[in-house]
């Protein structure tokens, strides 16, 4: 009609357009009711509840059918951007083996008997099992095995039992399928995905048996340092044993020297033939290493994407995504590091050593710039060992000090690290003052954002109250309070959170009707709090910080109390401190009958009514 561009025939398209876009916001708006409703009819189904929701929160996100080749070529074709995917893996998988390290030196110990798996190991394992959960090349999901009856399980018993002597593992299981998950940018460019590795599901349970019987070895042997994929540990742990750190030296005026080193690929760089020397020298029985070598020899992988298969390729070095052991083995090869880095001297800040880590996240600490200097330099050969190489864009240094240092960088060894202001730290922002007010603007920044993400759920009136106030405790108030366990809260910082969770009310209560002047008009704080009938964030916030103080006193022995108990041997400068943490904690008790002092937190049963009562105590809400 176009091609004769007549004034008519454009008024024509004009109106067909309008009537097209009327159509497709009519849709939409159909569509999303019809969402909306499905969500409200499954409150009481958590698993169906979230995924609606959380689908509206994310948004549309297309699918790429295409990709961009190293000369920005398009690849358009199914089986081509699925090769070109599996040599962008196949390079990625596959890092170069570092052959540097000093001499291994071993400890022959008397081994320990191992006993041949029994039924109800595997029993139990098969029923600790995750529902749902996306299975292997052979398509077995978790749910048959778990509801497959007796013989599915006495033949999965006695193929662990021939494996287990053998230790070879079948073909099946040395495969992974490699599905590409795009994080963000360009869809088109294959460094903007990430491999999530989908295992063989009876291998799972083979794998979770060996970490099973290596886990008492791996307790005893991986310091404390360590919080990452450790049973009764968290990130938690570690922001507040920094923290606490932090604001000690920030205290007395003394100046903290922070490295935060992060290794390029750290998983899939970890040097096989050091990790089982490793896994040796640290104890772990022969048995168990050969059945762990057994899991980790002959990996190949093969990309999915589009409902297109790659060919296989042989992964040689690093530690197998998705697998149960994983985690632990690479705890085991840092440890390994580490007590090079040690080498029986004593480095130690407030009575604990000078080095944090969850996973691969580390940070090195040191009073003086010298003395983190040595230390880094130090774990960094230690780690090149064992096949870690240093991001050397990504690893920064900074400062917690009064008066910060005239410097921009930082040399260690052949590297040069950035000096920063500011650094997310396992989520929360560490900054060179220890403000607390940043991390507490950049919550509430987080929050907003999700706020806007779910603000049609939130305003819309085909849902009820209690399901809107169900997403807010799921979806805002864990980001917004992540880690507030740790906060020392202003009354300015009070305020700034009840004005956002006042403004996430609103929506959900919607404003009042006024009979006499017939119009809405804007709730008052009193009647939020009136019609929310829960205990409102910062009653909250107290009650997780005094049940996270409970957990720590009760740690005696452990970094987290040391940390909280040690002080500094210094005089503090004059001027008004700042409001310490343990100071909040004790007007937190003062406030709650019956609480007496800190030893209360021994008493669980007790301590645990201090914690509700705590819930009870609701913030200002003018």
């Amino acid at each position: 009609m176009l091609q004769n561009s007549s004034q008519e025939n454009i008024n024509i398209f004009k109106e067909q357009s309008r009537q097209t876009n009327r159509i497709l916001r009519r849709e939409k708006r159909l569509h999303e009711k019809k969402k909306i409703e499905e969500i409200e009819r499954n409150r009481s189904n958590t698993r169906k509840f979230f995924k609606e929701s959380g689908s509206i929160k994310a948004g549309f996100k297309p699918q790429t059918r295409i990709l961009s080749d190293d000369f920005g070529n398009l690849i358009t074709e199914e089986k081509e951007v699925v090769s070109h995917f599996k040599e962008y893996f196949n390079q990625l998988l596959n890092q170069p083996v570092v052959e540097e390290g000093n001499e291994t030196i071993y400890y022959h110990t008397a081994e320990p008997k191992i006993e041949k798996p029994e039924r109800e190991e595997i029993d139990n394992i098969i029923n600790k099992l995750k529902n749902n959960r996306a299975p292997g090349e052979n398509n077995i999901v978790a749910e048959l095995l778990k509801k497959g009856g007796t013989e599915i399980r006495r033949e999965i018993m006695e193929m662990i039992s021939i494996i287990w002597d053998k230790e070879t593992l079948p073909e099946d299981w040395n495969t992974a399928v490699i599905c590409p998950i795009l994080k963000k940018g360009d869809p088109t460019k294959t460094k903007n995905y990430r491999g999530i590795s989908l295992l063989d599901t009876c291998y799972k349970v083979y794998s979770s048996l060996i970490l099973e019987r290596i886990n008492p070895y791996v307790n005893e042997i991986v310091g404390e340092y360590q919080s990452g994929f450790r049973k009764g540990k968290s990130t938690l742990d570690h922001i507040f044993t920094l923290r606490q750190i932090m604001a000690k030296f920030y205290e007395f005026d003394k100046e903290l020297h922070l490295i935060f080193i992060d290794y390029k690929q750290a998983y899939d760089s970890i040097n096989r033939d050091k990790l089982w020397e490793a896994l040796e020298v640290l104890g772990i029985p022969k048995k168990y290493v050969s059945l762990i070598k057994g899991c980790n020899n002959r990996t190949v992988c093969r990309v999915r994407f589009l409902q297109e298969m790659s060919e296989t390729f042989e992964v040689k070095s690093g530690l197998r995504q998705g697998d149960a052991l994983s985690p632990t083995l690479f705890n085991l090869a840092l440890e390994k590091a580490m007590r090079e880095v040690w080498d029986g001297r004593k480095m130690e800040i407030c009575g604990k050593r000078v080095i944090l880590a969850y996973a691969d996240d580390i940070v090195v600490m040191g009073e003086t710039r010298e003395e983190v200097m040595n230390t880094a330099s130090k774990l960094l050969k230690a780690s090149k060992t064992i096949g870690l190489r240093v991001n050397e864009e990504k690893t920064k240094y900074l400062v917690v000090a009064r008066r910060s240092p005239n410097t921009d960088h930082i040399t260690v060894d052949d590297y040069s690290f950035k000096k920063v202001e500011v650094f997310k730290y396992l989520g929360v922002n560490i900054n060179s003052n220890n403000d607390m007010h940043e991390e507490i603007n950049d919550r509430i920044a987080c929050g907003n954002r999700c706020y806007y993400s779910i603000m049609r759920l939130l305003k819309s009136k085909l849902l009820s109250r209690n399901s809107k106030t169900l997403l807010y405790h799921s979806y805002l108030r864990p980001i917004i309070t992540y880690a507030s366990e740790t906060w020392s809260l202003t009354k300015g910082d009070s305020k700034r959170l009840m004005t956002f969770e006042r403004k996430v009310l609103r929506n959900i209560y919607g404003p009042k009707f006024d009979a006499e002047s017939q119009t809405y008009e804007r709730r008052n704080n009193q009647e939020l709090q009136e019609l929310y009938n829960r205990p409102n964030i910062i009653a909250y916030i107290r009650s997780k910080r005094l049940e996270w103080f409970g957990h720590v006193w009760r740690a005696d022995g452990q970094v987290i109390k040391e940390v909280l108990i040690n002080t500094i041997n210094k005089k503090r400068p004059l001027g008004r401190p700042r409001t310490r943490w343990v100071d909040v904690i004790a007007q937190d008790i003062k406030n709650i009958e019956e609480a007496s002092s800190f030893d209360d937190a021994y008493d669980r049963e007790k301590w645990r009514g201090f914690v509700m009562a705590a819930m009870a105590l609701n913030g200002p809400i003018s």
